[in-house]
C-alpha cells in the first residue's frame, strides 16, 4: 500500500512522482482532493490532506496511538505489551514527547531533532529526551522519538504511539498530543477508572472518532473496583459513549498489578489478532475512514458554494452585503486581535517579574553563604579583592539563574501562550459564528468552516547574561584605601550589594523571557489575523463567482461523489475478499 514517491508542497505526490507507475484508490483520491483544494482554495483541509498521504506511505504499518490525560496509565500500558520498564513513569507527569514503539533487529532509540537531524541513543538513555523533568518544555528541541524493541516482534504490523498526557499542568503536551491526532492510525482512549469518561474524554473521543474508525477505550486500574462495579462502570461508559457517537466502542479493563493478567489478555488478543495480524487490511479501512472525513469537509465547502450558484440574485447580493461588511470591520478585528495581544503580554511582564523575583529570597540567601565562605580565601588590595568579587559574582549569580530559569521560563511559556491561544480561538469562532448565521440566513444551509488550529511556536530559551557588578573605575581609587584598615568594612559592602545584584539581574532575566515569550504571542496573533482573512477570502471567493463557477462547483461535487462511491466499492470488494 505505501508508495515511495516525492511531494510536493501540502504533502500528496506531485505528477512526476507518479508517472510510470499505477496509483491505488485511495492514492487517486487523495491526488483528486488536493486538486480541488487548491482550485477552490481550500486551504484549511490541508494538515487532513497531509495525514493521509503520510499514512499512505506507511507500508501497511497502523499507527496505534494510546492517548488520554495525565496519569491514565499510558506508559504504564506500553512496558506491559512491550514486557519491560522501557517507557518512563512517575507520579507527576512526565512524557513530554511523541514516543513511538516498533519492532526491530535490535535494541536502539533514535532521537529526531527539530533541525532534521537524528542520534541513536541506548535505551536506558530514553528518559533524558522524552520526560519533562529531564528535557523542560522541550529545551532539547526534539521533534519525535522512534524506539525498536527486538521482543515486538509478534507485533510486527503496529507502531505503539506514546503520547503525552492531555490537561496536565504542561499545556505544550496537551498541544503536542492534540497535533497528532490526525495522524492516528488506531486509538487506545486510556481512561483510569477512578476518574471514569469525563468531558474532557468525550471530547477527544469526538476528535478520534474524526479520524480513524479503530477507536477503544482502555479502562485502567481496574483491579481498584470488584468485579460488580467493574460491570457497572463498563456499562454506564458505553450508555455515554452510545449518546456522543451511536456506536458502540470496545472497552478493555486493564490493570498492571501482579495477579490480573488474565484481565489484560483480551486488549492484547484484540491488538494481535485485529490490529497486527490484519494490519494491512486495518490500515486500509482507517485510510478509507481519514478520506470519508476529508471528503466531508470539502464536501462543505462546496455545498455552500452551488447553494449560492442556485439562489436568488436577491439572496446571494444579501450574503455578499454580510460579507463586505465583515470585511469592513476586519480593520476592527485585527485591531482586537492586537489590543488583546498588547494586554497578554502586560500580563506577561508582570508574570515574568513576579515568578522570577519570586526565587530572590532563596538566590540572595545562597551567594551570601557562599561569598562569606569565599572572602575568607581572598587577600590583597582593593582593586584585587573587588575583581576576585566581580568574578565570583559573575559565576556564581549565573549559575544561580541557570539552574532555574529553563523551568521558570518554560512555566511562564506553557501558561501564557496556552492562554494567548485560546483567547485568540474565540475571536476566531465568534468570526466563524458569524459568517456560518450569515450564510445560513442567506442559503439555508449550514457551514460551520474549518477549525483554526494555530501553531505555537515557543520561544528560544534566553541566555543568562549577568551585568557589570561596578561601574566606578576602581584602578583610580584603590591606593586611596587602606585594606588593613578597610577591609571588613569593604567585606560588609560587599555583601550589602549581593541583594542589589541579584534583584537587577532577575529583572533582567524575566525582561529576556518577557520578549521571547511575547514574540510568540504576536507570533499567534498573526495567525488567528491571517486565518480569518483567509477564509473570508475564500468564502467571498466562492460566493462572487458561484454562477460562472457553476459547472466547475457541480464537477468538483460530483468528482467527491465519484471518489466516495468509487472507495466504498474497493472497500466492499476487499471486505468480500
Amino acid at each position: 500500500m505505501g508508495h515511495s514517491s516525492s511531494e510536493f508542497p501540502g504533502g500528496a505526490r506531485d505528477d512526476a512522482g507518479a508517472q510510470g507507475r499505477s496509483q491505488s484508490p485511495p492514492d487517486a483520491a487523495i491526488r483528486d482532493i488536493d486538486r480541488i483544494c487548491r482550485q477552490f482554495g481550500m486551504d484549511a483541509l490541508r494538515p487532513q490532506i497531509n495525514a493521509c498521504a503520510e499514512m499512505l506511505d506507511g507500508d501497511g504499518i497502523v499507527d496505534v496511538a494510546v492517548v488520554g490525560r495525565f496519569k491514565a496509565g499510558k506508559s504504564s500500558f506500553l512496558n506491559s505489551v512491550i514486557g519491560s520498564d522501557l517507557m518512563p513513569v512517575a507520579v507527576l507527569p512526565v512524557t513530554a514527547i511523541v514516543t513511538r514503539v516498533r519492532h526491530g533487529p535490535r535494541d536502539r532509540a533514535i532521537v529526531r531533532r527539530q533541525d532534521g537531524a537524528c542520534q541513536e541513543i541506548p535505551l536506558d538513555h530514553l528518559a533524558e529526551f522524552v520526560t519533562e523533568q529531564r528535557n523542560p518544555g522541550n529545551v532539547k528541541a526534539v521533534a519525535i522519538v522512534d524506539v525498536e524493541v527486538s521482543r515486538l516482534r509478534p507485533y510486527r504490523g503496529v507502531r505503539f504511539v506514546d503520547t503525552p498526557g492531555l490537561g496536565s499542568v504542561y499545556a505544550h503536551n496537551t498541544r503536542t498530543s492534540m497535533e497528532w491526532l490526525p495522524r492516528v492510525g488506531a486509538a487506545l482512549l486510556a481512561v483510569s477508572i477512578d476518574q471514569p469518561l469525563s468531558e474532557y474524554d468525550i471530547d477527544l473521543l469526538k476528535d478520534l472518532d474524526r479520524h480513524t474508525p479503530e477507536v477503544s477505550i482502555l479502562l485502567t486500574k481496574a483491579d481498584l473496583v470488584s468485579p460488580r462495579d467493574l460491570a457497572d462502570v463498563t456499562g454506564f461508559i458505553q450508555e455515554q459513549i452510545a449518546k456522543v457517537t451511536g456506536t458502540p466502542v470496545r472497552i478493555f479493563p486493564f490493570s498492571i498489578r501482579p495477579g490480573f493478567e488474565a484481565m489484560r489478555q483480551p486488549v492484547q488478543d484484540y491488538l494481535l489478532q485485529h490490529v497486527s495480524a490484519r494490519h494491512e487490511e486495518t490500515s486500509h479501512q482507517i485510510i478509507q475512514h481519514k478520506l470519508r472525513s476529508l471528503l466531508a469537509g470539502c464536501r462543505q465547502y462546496l455545498g455552500m458554494a452551488l447553494a449560492a450558484a442556485d439562489a436568488a440574485e436577491e439572496a446571494r447580493t444579501h450574503l455578499q452585503c454580510q460579507l463586505q461588511e465583515e470585511r469592513q470591520v476586519l480593520s476592527t478585528v485585527r485591531n482586537e486581535i492586537w489590543l488583546l495581544s498588547n494586554e497578554l503580554k502586560v500580563r506577561l511582564r508582570e508574570g515574568c517579574q513576579e515568578a522570577f523575583l519570586a526565587h530572590a529570597a532563596e538566590v540572595r540567601g545562597g551567594l551570601a553563604a557562599g561569598l562569606r565562605a569565599k572572602m575568607a580565601e581572598w587577600d590583597g588590595n582593593l582593586q584585587q579583592i573587588t575583581e576576585d568579587f566581580e568574578r565570583w559574582a559573575h559565576d556564581a549569580l549565573r549559575s544561580q539563574l541557570e539552574a532555574f530559569s529553563p523551568e521558570v521560563g518554560g512555566r511562564l511559556t506553557r501558561r501564557q501562550l496556552a492562554a494567548a491561544q485560546g483567547s485568540f480561538s474565540r475571536i476566531v469562532r465568534a468570526f466563524q459564528d458569524r459568517l456560518a448565521r450569515s450564510i445560513q440566513a442567506a442559503l439555508h444551509v449550514s457551514f460551520s468552516g474549518a477549525t483554526f488550529e494555530a501553531v505555537i511556536n515557543e520561544p528560544k530559551r534566553p541566555d543568562v547574561k549577568i551585568g557589570r557588578v561596578f561601574d566606578t573605575p576602581l584602578e583610580v581609587i584603590w591606593f586611596l584605601i587602606p585594606m588593613w584598615l578597610f577591609g571588613s568594612l569593604v567585606r560588609r559592602h560587599y555583601l550589602r550589594r549581593l541583594p542589589w545584584e541579584v534583584d537587577k539581574n532577575l529583572h533582567r532575566l524575566a525582561g529576556q523571557w518577557s520578549e521571547a515569550i511575547g514574540r510568540s504571542v504576536d507570533d499567534l496573533a498573526r495567525q488567528a489575523q491571517g486565518f480569518i482573512e483567509e477564509e473570508l477570502t475564500t468564502v467571498e471567493g466562492l460566493v462572487a463567482t458561484a454562477e460562472d463557477q457553476r459547472p466547475a462547483v457541480a464537477q468538483g461535487l460530483a468528482r467527491l461523489d465519484s471518489l466516495e462511491s468509487h472507495l466504498a466499492a474497493v472497500a466492499a470488494r476487499i471486505e468480500r475478499e
